[in-house]
């Protein structure tokens, strides 16, 4: 049996996690492989890039938990920098961005020309098809993110989490796992910061996908 994960900071397992985040802890929890491709601050369109690179024929079961960075605010004509696949003149360019976010928002210019999420919701569900078209022998997993403690950013991670109901109910291989509302109401308990998980956090993940699929999916 074998796992690809495809997320941002929380699959990945950023901060004190690496290697023992809800991945891999669903992968031990059923005694299968993981191929862990979570990365920090990425969007479902670097997912395409992982996706491409990593997928292999025998993938049984793909995880994909993306929105934190994908529905982000930020100014309407700013570029966006791929973190991944990453190189020298790319960091580079962020850095300028990221400035130039700054001097626009100093300025103003958020309220004049306006502000949209990193991904818009329609390129969002787009990335999220072309996995699950690519992936008809696989179960696939779309993943709640979790809520912020910047409570500003929820709305918005609402809506794309709701975006993947709409999702899974067109395909017979793609399952929901839902945990904002659980999340929402363990702030202390599941977080190290205001949106990095914990240890307990992890567990819970881990253990409710693990459930998910052993009550779908007994063995023999």
């Amino acid at each position: 049996m074998k796992i690809l994960a495809l997320g941002d900071c929380n699959t990945y397992g950023d901060v004190y996690f690496k290697n023992n985040a809800f991945p891999e802890r669903f992968a031990k929890c059923i005694g299968a492989e993981l191929l862990n491709c979570g990365y920090t601050m990425s969007t479902t369109r670097e997912m395409i890039h992982f996706f491409k690179e990593f997928k292999s024929d025998d993938t049984d079961i793909i995880l994909i938990q993306y929105g934190l960075v994908d529905s982000w605010k930020t100014f309407k004509h700013a570029p966006y920098v791929l973190y991944y696949p990453d190189n020298k003149l790319r960091k580079i360019y962020r850095k300028i961005v990221k400035k130039y976010k700054k001097v626009t928002k100093k300025l103003g210019l958020y309220e004049i020309f306006g502000s949209e999420n990193t991904v818009p919701i329609d390129e969002y569900t787009k990335n999220i098809e072309y996995v699950i078209e690519s992936s008809k022998d696989a179960k696939i997993y779309l993943i709640d993110t979790v809520p912020s403690k910047q409570t500003f950013r929820n709305k918005e991670i609402q809506r794309y989490n709701a975006k993947m109901d709409e999702i899974a109910k067109n395909y017979n291989n793609v399952f929901r796992i839902k945990l904002y509302d659980d999340f929402l109401m363990k702030m202390d308990d599941y977080y190290l910061d205001h949106i990095h998980l914990n240890d307990f956090g992890y567990e819970y993940i881990g253990q409710k996908i693990c459930q998910h699929y052993l009550n779908s999916f007994p063995k023999a």
